[in-house]
């Protein structure tokens, strides 16, 4: 009997992680030559539950540990990112837009990795390649992901082709882009139903970086005072949390996708010292202001790279 085929995102998924698992389920059969059932390995956050409400989609089934199904892993390939179960026997494919992780397979296998706006981009290109019709649904799947993912083009991790992609899906989609960005960010940014520990570890990734084991949240938001209000709460949530996962560093940023500018929250002398040194801004109340940065892909996780893998 042939091992169920998965796809599956990122611990704590994102809608672009989330979406982009759902599309490689819808076309799997014509790109894989297999059924795939879309997973998720956590609670989706509520631009997600949005998204999947207005397409009238059901959630992805969620998944604790992987056992002995085949994986399709989508927007990550950093291991510390991935549920349990992963191993190099059961990976099928990747499809991906980030930096090459630690990930290895014991044969060759299927790897789209580009460095594009959001997955969903990367989904779009391999479905136009294989000739197959893209519908509505699957157009407004790609357009959500480009739009959250690139902050609606604000972010650095925005290219051409996004935006070229986004101009041809909205032929099929039919959006009024300008009210539906506006509704979908609102959605990204509703504190309903949303506790502390939930703001810091919604949007969490973890990372190795030389011998340092990082964490880095973060909570984009049209209303980046409705978060900061929660401040001191949150940096003892995020103490913990870092005495919890023995963690070197632990940072977290409320990202203003309206001024396109961050709130770097500093919990320790540690990162007090490390982000001076590599961000240059001054501290206040244990915040650093950011001006410009909203992306944690390239405007954060390259410089902490490059200073603590020296």
């Amino acid at each position: 009997m042939q091992n169920k085929t998965i796809s599956i995102g990122h611990k704590n998924p994102d809608a672009d992680s989330v979406l982009t698992a759902v599309l490689v389920s819808k076309f799997g059969k014509k790109i894989f030559g297999v059924e795939v059932e879309a997973v998720i390995a956590d609670e989706i956050n509520n631009e997600t539950k949005f998204v999947l409400d207005f397409l009238k989609i059901k959630k992805p089934r969620l998944l604790k540990k992987i056992k002995n199904e085949k994986v399709i892993l989508v927007d990550t390939t950093e291991p510390n990112q991935i549920i349990d179960g992963l191993t190099e026997d059961n990976l099928l494919a990747i499809i991906d837009h980030h930096n090459l992780g630690g990930l290895q397979s014991s044969r060759p296998i299927y790897t789209r990795v580009e460095p594009i706006g959001c997955t969903g981009s990367v989904m779009y290109k391999i479905l136009k390649e294989e000739n197959i019709k893209i519908d509505k649904v699957s157009a407004v799947i790609i357009i959500v992901c480009i739009i959250s993912d690139t902050l609606n083009f604000n972010s650095p991790t925005t290219t051409n082709e996004d935006k070229k992609i986004l101009k041809e899906l909205n032929k099929i989609a039919k959006l009024n882009l300008k009210k539906f960005t506006k509704d979908l960010f609102a959605a990204k940014s509703s504190l309903k139903g949303i506790s502390v520990k939930d703001i810091v570890n919604k949007d969490y990734k973890q990372f190795e970086m030389g011998k340092y084991k990082v964490g880095i949240g973060v909570w984009e938001t049209t209303n980046p005072e409705s978060v900061n209000l929660q401040k001191d709460k949150i940096i003892k949530e995020l103490a913990r949390k870092k005495k919890k996962e023995k963690l070197d560093y632990l940072f977290f940023a409320v990202v203003d996708i309206i001024k396109n500018n961050s709130y770097l929250y500093i919990i320790g002398e540690e990162e007090n010292v490390l982000a001076e040194k590599i961000f240059k801004g001054g501290i206040k109340d244990n915040v650093m202001f950011l001006k410009g940065v909203v992306s944690r892909k390239k405007q954060v996780v390259p410089q902490l790279r490059r200073e603590l893998g020296k």
